[in-house]
């Protein structure tokens, strides 16, 4: 059972393009008339909206475990399964394993997990059933959050679903079809980008993140408060060990404990047409969950909060789209 980062303080996408000979044209503009008819008399069914609360750069929800609750609880692209808090899992009744496995992520302590199931979670008006999950002490996370939290909704209540991040109108939106139609994405603009991402090791990851002008592996973890944090493989890559040694150290809690990281500013980002200059960041040290990581870039809610965030986990894409 592994579990991924809550790091709290912590390929370009394009669609074929469709081409037409024009052999008729007046038929064919009649054709293209009536099937955008026909599209605009079958409107979309609305998605379902979610109020969070923004709590310390962290997006927590209401939701309903095994008909209890409602519970706080985050809700992080990169936490596969889903988790709830030992001390809860055991008073609402949930059924545990007895084989326990160290979590994966921040930290420089080791939090056994075990393996239990959902039976339903309700959020807002969607109910999921079978939702694995696992149990986690989540008591210094509550701590620096500065509330209770119960658990997580990770990759396993979010997989096969299309939600949108709205940080500015602090909602969430479940689509059942992509507001983003492939037809309409035939490029990338400064205030909107679009990139396919992968699954591996339990995280969200896009390959094509340029930092001080060097292409890098990137995680996108809504369960991060930070904006850019460099692994140590990145710091090594980038050159900027005396940067790592010498920035502001600063406190940080993740799935297995507290550790420390230092800030500093990288000279550039670039996301498709995104690009920035002087950009706080962080580094995290070795031996604190970030070694042999498969990205090299961790971006989270600090860059996010910017845009309104939609992960189609169903086409594996993501859309930034910037908020003026």
């Amino acid at each position: 059972m592994t579990l991924k980062s809550v790091g709290v303080v912590e390929g370009l996408f394009q669609p074929s393009a469709i081409r037409f000979s024009i052999v008729a044209g007046f038929v064919l503009a009649v054709l293209v008339s009536i099937a955008a008819s026909t599209a605009t008399a079958q409107p979309q069914k609305p998605p379902v909206e979610v109020p969070f609360e923004f709590v310390h750069n962290q997006i927590v929800v209401q939701a309903k475990i095994a008909g209890k609750g409602p519970f706080s609880m985050l809700v992080d692209t990169d936490t596969d399964p889903s988790a709830i808090d030992e001390k809860t899992a055991r008073e609402i009744g949930l059924s545990i394993g007895s084989s326990g496995a160290p979590a994966s992520g921040s930290g420089t302590e080791v939090n056994t997990t075990y393996p239990t199931m959902f039976p339903t979670v309700e959020l807002g008006s969607i109910t999921a059933k079978q939702v694995p999950a696992a149990t986690i002490d989540m008591s210094k996370i509550s701590a620096r959050i500065e509330r209770p939290i119960a658990g997580v909704l990770g990759y396993s209540f979010l997989k096969d679903r299309i939600i949108q991040i709205d940080y500015g109108n602090l909602k969430l939106r479940f689509f059942a079809v992509s507001p983003y139609p492939r037809i309409q994405m035939t490029a990338n603009t400064v205030s909107t980008i679009a990139m396919n991402f992968r699954r591996e090791e339990g995280d969200v990851i896009i390959d094509s993140v340029f930092v001080n002008n060097e292409k890098m592996r990137a995680t996108l973890d809504t369960g991060s408060s930070g904006s850019f944090s460099l692994t140590p493989e990145a710091v090594a890559l980038l050159g900027l060990e005396d940067e790592a040694a010498e920035g502001k150290t600063e406190s940080s809690v993740g799935y297995n404990g507290q550790y420390e990281r230092k800030n500093g500013i990288l000279k550039s980002v670039r996301m498709g047409r995104y690009a920035a200059e002087s950009v706080q960041a962080s580094f995290f040290p070795p031996k604190t969950g970030h070694d042999n990581r498969p990205w090299q870039v961790n971006i989270g809610n600090a860059f996010f909060q910017d845009f309104v965030m939609t992960f189609d986990f169903k086409d594996k894409v993501v859309v930034f789209e910037r908020v003026d």
